[in-house]
């Protein structure tokens, strides 16, 4: 466990490396930048969570499922750091064939600047629906502009460890953010492989996934404004 907190500290620093060689200026985002749910619902990838959060009476409802399971989730800022959700989970019969309800939580620990990543800690089916014990994580997330990667896309990188579901084990992220309201998702989480495709309009969000490349999934996602 030492070694894998020790990757992780290795990991955020080098994320938030190639911004200490900029000047200080402000960080311009992507309208298309969604804070979207994961199928788990927590602000994230796809089963990955960033160390983003809703932002402060803002808030996301989704319908998300794979072959595994099928469910929905809703999540809302409490503040500008604290976002707190709740998601139901209908596995299928081969896993049990039980609705669960999953209560979320996230806690932004330090804000994004251009120079530092946003540090997160957070934790999944907080009251152990699941059986997993409750998957707590923290997690570092970095946005780089399109100046930054001198290349047609923005990109947003995430790396964390965590718990339960999470497995003990180092996960890591990245999402590709295009100019056509349109990102690619790829991420590394519990020893599988998954990525997935995004597509943005207005406050609405289509994700699609490809789990292990094995099982696909699907999400529908909405933004709200509650100020």
């Amino acid at each position: 466990m030492l070694k894998a907190l020790a990757g992780l500290f290795a990991l955020t620093l080098v994320m938030a490396a190639p911004a200490f060689a900029q000047d200080v200026e402000t960080v311009v985002r992507p309208n298309t930048e969604a804070r979207t749910p994961n199928f788990l619902g927590a602000t994230g990838l796809l089963y990955t969570p960033s160390a983003y959060t809703q932002g402060d009476r803002n808030g996301s409802v989704s319908l998300q499922g794979n072959s595994d399971f099928f469910g929905g989730s809703a999540v809302v800022g409490i503040s500008d750091r604290l976002e707190l959700g709740i998601g139901v989970v209908d596995f299928d019969d081969d896993l049990g064939g039980d609705t669960e309800v999953l209560v979320n939580a996230k806690f932004q620990l330090l804000k994004e600047t251009n120079q530092l990543p946003a540090i997160s800690v957070g934790v999944i089916d907080a009251f152990d629906q699941l059986d997993r014990d409750p998957s707590w994580y923290v997690v570092a997330s970095k946005f780089f502009t399109r100046a930054d990667v001198d290349q047609d896309f923005a990109l947003k990188g995430h790396v964390g460890f965590g718990g339960g579901l999470y497995d003990e084990e180092v996960f890591a992220g990245a999402e590709l953010l295009f100019a056509q309201n349109i990102s690619l998702l790829a991420e590394f989480v519990n020893s599988d492989f998954n990525v997935g495709g995004r597509y943005h309009y207005k406050g609405w969000t289509a994700t699609i996934g490809w789990f292990d490349f094995k099982h696909v999934g699907g999400q529908l996602a909405y933004h709200i404004a509650l100020k």
